[in-house]
């Protein structure tokens, strides 16, 4: 690939990132109301809770997510104060905390997923213009760009990587 090919896949990936990031913002102001503006984690978090009720608690969440403990309770006790989701304790086990939408908790999720399966049919729609040898260099492309965004820029940042302990579900 000549340096001009790489110059013009780095600029295709700046605009991609700036266009995300503007679009993403759009779609939270889609989805929020006059008074709740959400953010996207907590959107997330409402559609993993309507998703996974049985095992919805802070440890689930930030191993879905990939965020860690902290950021998830932070994100929780917004939704807490807004009334979105309650917690509580399941009687087999009393010391961990486990969230539940409420009925405004279900509604939101329920508009925050028809969004986002709106969202998924774009991408299905434009993925099928290309070949599966096209697909293949854009998922090859895709692991490596996750892979490094996931390696620590600081030493900060490697300190506070999240470990591999999650149990998926």
């Amino acid at each position: 690939m000549s340096l001009s090919q790489k110059e013009k896949a780095l600029q295709a990936i700046r605009l991609f990132i700036l266009q995300r990031d503007k679009k993403a913002k759009e779609r939270t102001t889609l989805l929020s109301s006059l008074e709740n503006e959400w953010t996207m984690t907590q959107l997330h978090i409402v559609s993993l809770i309507q998703e996974h009720s049985s095992s919805a608690n802070n440890a689930f969440l930030a191993c879905q997510l990939r965020l860690s403990k902290p950021a998830i309770t932070k994100a929780v006790n917004g939704l807490l104060e807004k009334g979105i989701v309650v917690s509580g304790k399941k009687e087999d086990d009393q010391k961990c905390v486990y969230y539940s939408l409420t009925e405004a908790g279900q509604r939101l999720a329920i508009k925050y997923d028809e969004q986002h399966q709106k969202v998924i049919q774009r991408y299905k729609e434009m993925l099928n213009s290309f070949q599966n040898n096209e697909l293949e260099v854009i998922t090859r492309f895709m692991n490596a760009w996750t892979q490094l965004i996931d390696k620590p820029l600081l030493v900060d940042e490697a300190a506070n990587a999240t470990k591999g302990d999650c149990v998926e579900d």
